[in-house]
């Protein structure tokens, strides 16, 4: 249950926290900040996840690039409908956003199980 935890942790911070105003707003609207963004999530991913998820640096930067990958996928979609609804539906736009933070999150843990079943039930020496 740690492991989870952490990982939500660190999306938090890397999608949103390690995100400026401009780039949250722009994400949506023009690819080169969307790719921006999700290279500032790698990369934040590639530098902590070895640490705190207790994975070799292969490991983390394996883990990191697919979750790289499949943020910009999630993004670039959930995006469009962000654009659409912003002004013309509350509950639609509010309802994408939910979609979106729970497939990256959905996406994050179960890559992990799958990629590492073996770390998951350890417990990281920086939370002991």
């Amino acid at each position: 249950m740690t492991k989870i935890i952490i990982i939500i942790l660190m999306h938090t911070i890397g999608d949103y926290f390690l995100q400026g105003s401009q780039l949250r707003k722009f994400k949506a609207l023009k690819i080169p900040r969307l790719i921006e963004h999700v290279g500032i999530y790698t990369c934040f991913l590639i530098l902590v996840s070895p640490l705190i998820l207790e994975l070799t640096f292969i490991q983390g930067l394996a883990f990191s690039l697919l979750n790289g990958i499949l943020h910009l996928g999630i993004d670039y979609v959930t995006g469009k409908f962000k654009v659409k609804y912003f002004k013309t539906n509350e509950s639609k736009y509010l309802a994408t956003i939910g979609i979106d933070h729970t497939l990256h999150l959905l996406i994050l843990i179960e890559s992990y199980i799958i990629l590492f079943p073996q770390a998951m039930n350890s417990f990281s020496p920086v939370f002991k």
